[in-house]
């Protein structure tokens, strides 16, 4: 198996940033798919919504800017699939 380089903090710190909205996109992605096909009501996309966000909502986060840029993500592709059909 080949060795993984040497990563400085930033580096990692950017690779984690990088994942975590690949995954919020990918799900909120799905969700999208889910609403389209009515597979996936408003309040079941509302709650799939406020459950990806309690953790992001959390007091010690609060003054974060990358968390709260993360959370603004969040809530506009959202807004998208809760919009009403």
């Amino acid at each position: 198996m080949d060795e993984l380089p040497d990563l400085d903090l930033p580096q990692l710190f950017a690779a984690l940033e990088v994942s975590d909205i690949a995954a919020i996109n990918g799900i909120a992605s799905l969700a999208n798919i889910l609403r389209k096909r009515g597979l996936l009501t408003i309040p079941e996309a509302s709650a799939l919504h406020q459950s990806m966000s309690l953790p992001l909502s959390l007091p010690r986060h609060a003054d974060n800017l990358a968390v709260q840029e993360l959370q603004l993500h969040l809530d506009q592709l959202f807004a998208h699939i809760i919009a009403p059909d």
